[in-house]
């Protein structure tokens, strides 16, 4: 569970608990309850509806993660028709790049699931770590990842809503000493082939600084391909360091997403190759039908920037080492075919009126 958009996580006593014990709720377990067949262990993230805790079952030894709805949320209607619909959504996931459901808990005075937990950080924090030190080919690496939970999730009729770097996980993979993407919170998530539930039908949910411009201009549109556009402002920034829209508040963000331009990604970052960076545009295209129109054909747009960029690289090494000017020779005919390869096209930008209900965005 990520930690929430504008609040810090609460801090933590030794054993993982929140220290402040002030807050506003107050955590529901301390280090050592119990709630069903599990032993808390340990505190994993707060959201602005629930905590999240480490546990183990009894009996197994095994390791969870346990999502409990706050205890005065248990007799809201809405806020617990969307934690019961996040669990239901969570059943059928079996993907390595997407957080696994096990069970649901509903007791006396606890609703709760159960679910994989995952040794890691959120990849807002991993970008922060990583500022300037990692490779871009480790960052695609991560967005593949992220596209192939994403297009399981897809497939399951599912659409998440609010793809952010606070709701994906990474973790080390032992056996390949390489970063894992994982997707987690499906909290405002929807199912594709139902209509939206009406207790969102006038209100805008998600992440102002990732949110699809169709989400705000009437959620009734939102569809696979509005995640798409929130991957490619996690790519955008990535890649850039700054995200496409900066220093503005939630109605200015929204504005921007619906009808400005940004700047485009080389302008931000000037080492950036031309064909990652048509990737990127038309992922941020205001238009649905003007996007990649699934995760697959996104996927294989960024395998084919990142085998360019390898093959640049290398050729760029093989011509240092022969004494060669970056144009002469085979690989600067490479070079020019690459250059002058199959373009991405884009279409014209929309402009809608604004949605003026914002109970469940945040920054």
């Amino acid at each position: 569970m990520s930690k929430p958009s504008i609040r810090r996580q609460p801090k933590t006593t030794g054993k993982g608990i929140p220290a402040n014990s002030t807050a506003n709720p107050k955590p529901t377990f301390k280090f050592g309850d119990k709630i069903g067949e599990y032993l808390i262990n340990g505190f994993a993230g707060v959201g602005a509806t629930s905590y999240v805790y480490r546990a183990r079952h009894e009996t197994s030894f095994e390791h969870v993660a346990i999502k409990v709805l706050h205890p005065h949320l248990l007799s809201d209607k809405i806020k617990r028709t969307r934690f019961i619909r996040e669990a239901q959504m969570m059943m059928d996931f079996d993907h390595p790049n997407v957080v696994s459901f096990h069970r649901i808990l509903d007791e006396a005075d606890n609703l709760a699931f159960v679910m994989q937990y995952i040794e890691g950080v959120t990849l807002e924090e991993w970008l922060k770590q990583n500022k300037g030190k990692a490779e871009q080919e480790e960052v695609l690496s991560i967005f593949v990842d992220l596209l192939r939970g994403l297009n399981h999730a897809h497939r399951c009729g599912i659409i998440h809503r609010d793809l952010k770097p606070a709701n994906i996980l990474i973790s080390k993979l032992d056996d390949e000493n390489r970063s894992c993407a994982t997707i987690i919170d499906f909290g405002v998530a929807r199912f594709a082939d139902l209509p939206i539930p009406a207790e969102d039908r006038k209100k805008i949910v998600g992440t102002a600084a990732y949110i699809s411009p169709e989400e705000v201009r009437d959620p009734e549109t939102v569809c696979a391909a509005s995640d798409i556009y929130s991957i490619g402002v996690m790519l955008y920034e990535a890649i850039c360091g700054v995200r496409p829209f900066e220093g503005l508040g939630v109605r200015e963000l929204m504005k921007a997403h619906v009808n400005s331009e940004p700047l485009r990604p080389s302008e931000v970052n000037p080492e950036l190759n031309a064909r990652l960076e048509g990737v990127i545009l038309k992922t941020l295209e205001k238009t649905p039908d003007q996007r990649f129109q699934n995760v697959t054909e996104l996927i294989d747009a960024i395998e084919c920037a990142t085998r360019a960029e390898v093959f640049k690289s290398r050729t760029a090494i093989w011509d240092t080492g022969r004494g060669l000017e970056p144009t002469d020779g085979a690989s600067g005919f490479f070079r020019q075919a690459l250059a002058t390869a199959s373009s991405l096209f884009f279409g014209r930008r929309t402009s809608s009126p604004m949605i003026e209900k914002l109970d469940d965005l945040s920054l």
